[in-house]
């Protein structure tokens, strides 16, 4: 769904995505308590700079650099869609290159 900013004055325009988002009980505990916001998820969501499938559960992971309480961090989002973006979980991770590299080798998750 895309919301438009009212008050377009011919020159240019705010566009705004907006995705429909819900939780698991385990994504609303793990948020919580690492403290991850909307924002962060929505915009790994929309803008991964790596996707993945994971061969386990059949979720994707969307992976991207975002700011959390003003630090730069690699945020891996674990989803499944279906209309709305449902998130399984979500966490920061320090090294993502050794993250990515273990997960793709060992066959959990694979490149989309």
């Amino acid at each position: 769904m895309i919301v438009c900013e009212s008050g377009y004055s011919g020159r240019s325009m705010r566009v705004d995505t907006v995705l429909k988002l819900s939780f698991s009980k385990h994504a609303r505990a793990k948020l919580g308590k690492r403290q991850i916001n909307e924002e962060a998820l929505t915009s790994v969501l929309q803008n991964p700079r790596s996707a993945f499938i994971d061969t386990t559960s059949l979720a994707q992971v969307a992976i991207q650099q975002v700011d959390l309480h003003g630090v730069g961090v690699d945020l891996v989002v674990i989803f499944r869609r279906d209309g709305a973006y449902h998130i399984v979980t979500a966490y920061p991770v320090k090294d993502v290159r050794s993250e990515v590299q273990r997960k793709v080798n060992s066959g959990r998750w694979v490149p989309i």
